[in-house]
């Protein structure tokens, strides 16, 4: 089942693996696919997880609604995805950013259907206002198709740490040309979805008792780390680890730290 229809469209999930084995669902951040989690699947599956990596509304394969939506909707479409791709018992969520913001709400919203969430350089508080003024005028930026190239980098220098730049020339290029080919409107709404019109949820973490793993990157200046420390701060039953060296997508650029966190974590978890 590659696709799923759900409230915000139909939704692309790479599934690999097993319907008896338990379940992470991988949701990335802004401005990548499900391809964000290609070093972290191939290790996952040989420690026995089924992996459903998606492509969030308006990203990659997933067409997304064509309209503004809310992170308790992206909520429910992960709550869609599960019931869809036969999950019964309570699944992992992997985030990063945007995945980050939606795990919170998958486990207010269906509590019973999360196990756990390990998340990666994300933050449960609304932008600040300088933050929505940059989100907006990016929105702007990405509608004139002759700045391409400009806004392109402006935005991958968001998500990649200079060295991993300078180390890993091709990543960068290769983030670019994947968001530059979908669909641009639906691509927009998207964005200022999940930047501008984005509600906090940092009040509500208290009553979550799920165990968590949160995760930084030093060199993240999309999401400062204290984002993620305020998250672990807050959540009863958190983790919080900072990985240096690393910025804003830290599972693909540091796959060699992410993945031992990741697997540690899951492997301290009483199975469902």
């Amino acid at each position: 089942m590659p696709t799923v229809d759900t409230i915000l469209g139909s939704v692309y999930v790479d599934d690999q693996g097993e319907p008896d084995e338990p379940t992470a669902l991988l949701w990335p951040s802004l401005f990548t696919d499900h391809r964000m989690w290609r070093h972290q699947i191939a290790p996952l599956r040989k420690a026995g997880w089924r992996t459903l990596a998606l492509d969030p509304p308006g990203h990659g394969r997933s067409a997304g609604p064509g309209r503004g939506f809310t992170m308790d909707e992206c909520a429910q479409t992960a709550v869609e995805v599960l019931d869809a791709t036969g999950v019964r018992a309570p699944a992992v969520v992997i985030g990063t950013s945007w995945g980050g913001f939606v795990a919170p709400r998958i486990a207010m919203l269906a509590p019973e259907r999360l196990n756990a969430m390990a998340l990666f350089n994300t933050s449960a508080e609304r932008g600040t206002p300088f933050e929505r003024i940059k989100a907006t005028l990016l929105t702007k930026l990405l509608a004139i198709g002759p700045l391409d190239k400009v806004t392109a980098r402006m935005i991958v220098s968001g998500l990649l740490a200079p060295e991993t730049q300078r180390r890993e020339p091709q990543l960068g290029a290769d983030l670019a040309e994947q968001f530059l080919t979908w669909d641009r409107r639906r691509f927009i709404a998207t964005v200022r979805s999940v930047l501008v019109d984005r509600d906090p949820v940092l009040d509500a973490l208290p009553e979550l008792k799920v165990p968590a793993l949160i995760v930084s990157g030093t060199e993240d200046h999309t999401l400062p780390s204290f984002h993620s420390q305020r998250m672990a701060q807050k959540l009863p039953n958190a983790r919080y680890v900072e990985v240096s060296g690393a910025a804003h997508l830290v599972p693909l650029e540091a796959p060699h730290q992410a993945n031992p966190l990741i697997l540690d974590f899951l492997r301290d978890l009483p199975r469902a």
